[in-house]
């Protein structure tokens, strides 16, 4: 886990638009020494902000707000301030740059918060040249992006065979991530014609992804931030719908460029890959750090789910797979005995087949799992476990399989 540099904040204040472009400082100090100390000092150097409180003070504000550039918490009388700093990694954007005050001197405790990614640790009382010079380091290197830094985690949606609700699945797990995990989310579709993961939630694309993924040297962070949609407050979507007459061939390295740089400001990038027919969606692929298969319980759903889980297994990208049976209980499925002959395993999530609510969701644009229990329950345990979350993993599936 790190915590490093990022140029994502909120919207900037008439302050800071008159200073200039600059990365944004969010500080949190306890004790009134400190908070002195920092009004004194950081104004000249960065627009900042100090609020009295510590690293659970900043937990709890950046579950609810954009990130700044930089951030500097308080980890004095903290009792277990490496377990806080997991804490603050969920709630932050990847890549923010992290400064840590203490009552500590502890050289243990510094490599810790090194070693996991921390820019700097000034313990306390705090001296005016030790807090200017770890203010402008850090704000150098934000400025710079000298740091790639954390990266979000990227999770390609795959589908066996058409038709097994490969999207549903993507558009719920962003959701859920962004709902549930308070990640900061981006869900991207890579079928830029006929692609429904706006529609789903009932957004209008903005006309950009094509241009991103075909001139990607004129992309930056501006320009991706325009590309994208809010869904909520914690969910943007990347998507197009581009004249279905149009030949569009996305190379490979154009969409891992928009992906890489979409990871950098996201905790979470959810990428509805279809059938990874195109090489930029066996890119993704390839690239990802958790791959998640859907298939069905129908005869072709299970053979094809076979087929190409050998074959993701078998590639040469180091991620994590996770098979999701979706449509658990529809008409037509196969005995859950000859199931489990065909797959050898259980797969580690089944999702049941609730069509009324599902389209009921996708004509207003929200998720299912906001209305329908049973489909929350499964979802809830999906994302948690890509998340890396603890989450009650028993058994919808077994409790299929003992039916």
């Amino acid at each position: 886990m790190s915590l490093l540099a990022t140029l994502l904040g909120d919207a900037p204040s008439s302050a800071d638009a008159a200073r200039g472009a600059g990365p944004r400082l969010l500080a949190y100090v306890a004790d009134a020494a400190s908070a002195a100390l920092l009004n004194s000092v950081a104004p000249s150097l960065l627009p900042c902000e100090v609020r009295t409180g510590d690293i659970r003070s900043a937990v709890r504000d950046l579950a609810r707000q954009r990130s700044p550039d930089l951030l500097l918490v308080d980890l004095s009388g903290v009792a277990a301030p490496l377990a806080a700093m997991e804490a603050l990694a969920g709630v932050c954007d990847p890549s923010v740059r992290v400064i840590a005050v203490g009552d500590s001197n502890d050289i243990g405790l510094y490599r810790d918060l090194r070693r996991i990614g921390v820019t700097d640790y000034l313990f306390k009382p705090l001296s005016r040249d030790l807090l200017e010079g770890a203010l402008r380091a850090a704000g150098a290197g934000a400025a710079a992006d000298e740091a790639p830094g954390r990266l979000g985690k990227l999770v390609a949606v795959v589908g066996a065979r058409g038709g097994v609700g490969t999207t549903t699945v993507a558009v719920h797990l962003g959701c859920w991530l962004a709902d549930g995990a308070r990640g900061r989310t981006a869900l991207v579709d890579l079928d830029l014609q006929n692609g429904t993961v706006a529609l789903a939630l009932n957004l209008r694309p903005e006309p950009a992804l094509r241009e991103a993924v075909e001139a990607p040297d004129r992309v930056d962070d501006v320009f991706m931030e325009r590309a994208m949609v809010a869904a909520s407050d914690r969910l943007s979507v990347l998507a197009a719908e581009e004249p279905v007459e149009d030949v569009i061939d996305i190379a490979p390295a154009a969409a891992l460029s928009v992906l890489n740089r979409l990871q950098a400001r996201h905790n979470y990038v959810v990428v509805d890959a279809g059938r990874a027919q195109g090489g930029a969606a066996r890119a993704a692929l390839e690239a990802a750090s958790i791959v998640v298969l859907v298939g069905d319980a129908s005869v072709a759903g299970l053979r094809d789910l076979v087929r190409l889980r050998a074959a993701i297994a078998r590639r040469s990208g180091g991620g994590r797979l996770v098979t999701v049976l979706n449509r658990r209980g529809a008409p037509g499925e196969l005995p859950a005995a000859d199931l489990m002959r065909t797959l050898g395993e259980p797969p580690e999530h089944a999702l049941p087949y609730r069509p009324v609510p599902l389209a009921v969701a996708a004509g207003v644009g929200e998720p299912a799992f906001r209305h329908c229990r049973r489909f929350r329950e499964a979802m809830e345990r999906l994302g948690a476990d890509i998340a890396g979350q603890p989450a009650a993993q028993d058994g919808l599936f077994r409790r299929w399989v003992r039916r």
